[in-house]
């Protein structure tokens, strides 16, 4: 990706870069994005470093010729991942928003954390007896993970996928505990994708399930509930490979 934004800069498109200055506990990532900064600068683009303590930014997403794409990973070259080509002007509108550093939401999309994750919350909420799965890359007590709580408890299948990792923090500890408690079949075979599906609605996003609360409320993320035939078997598809890996 780096590479691609580098050369368009060359040959004389524009191109504007957003980047998080100093990605949380991530010194690897601070000198990555300034390196990529010099680097795209130096080829003609222009480039944002956001500072966290004004715009925490997580978000996944490029603006091309009046298309947003929307990843639920950092485009990757290693494993799969979710990306969304979306023309839809008034959510093209609000992804360049939010490279500008501005969250918001509208009907399709949300760019803030609260408001995706409230989407995904609403997902499970409202899918009455039909399997949930979640996948996701971190989690911790949330009102999403009360709300898988509610769902498994009612006796309807409740999957979380998560990404193995060897150790987790007390917080996720907790939240896994209690999850497991209500019945929710816990499956660490996980790709750091962000997806939820219910039924025919698939809710497809780059925040993790670790909830959204004071500045984290309004960090800069995507969220998207859609019932296009396309995405949901996209998403179904990927929770067959990550939740499938477990049997």
């Amino acid at each position: 990706m780096r590479d691609a934004l580098v050369t368009a800069a060359r040959r004389g498109a524009h191109v504007s870069l957003t980047l998080q200055a100093d990605p949380y506990r991530n010194p690897y990532g601070r000198r990555c994005n300034a390196d990529a900064a010099r680097e795209l600068r130096a080829a003609g683009g222009s480039v944002s470093l956001l500072p966290s303590d004004r715009a925490p930014f997580h978000l996944k997403a490029a603006v091309c010729d009046d298309v947003a794409y929307l990843d639920d990973r950092n485009w990757t070259q290693r494993g799969p991942e979710t990306v969304v080509a979306d023309g839809d002007p008034a959510d093209v509108a609000l992804v360049r928003e939010a490279l500008a550093g501005r969250g918001g939401a509208d009907v399709a999309l949300a760019t803030r954390k609260d408001e995706a994750q409230q989407r995904e919350v609403e997902l499970v909420d409202r899918a009455g007896t039909a399997p949930v799965f979640v996948e996701t890359e971190r989690v911790a007590t949330s009102p999403l993970t009360r709300a898988l709580q509610r769902h498994a408890e009612s006796g309807a299948p409740t999957t979380l996928v998560l990404a193995p990792t060897a150790r987790h923090s007390a917080h996720e500890a907790t939240a896994l505990a209690a999850l497991a408690a209500s019945g929710v079949r816990v499956c660490r075979h996980g790709t750091n994708e962000k997806l939820a599906l219910a039924g025919d609605t698939a809710w497809i996003g780059s925040g993790n399930a670790t909830g959204a609360s004071g500045r984290g409320a309004g960090q800069l993320e995507f969220g998207m509930l859609t019932r296009e035939p396309a995405l949901v078997a996209a998403v179904r598809a990927a929770f067959a490979r990550d939740a499938g890996r477990a049997n």
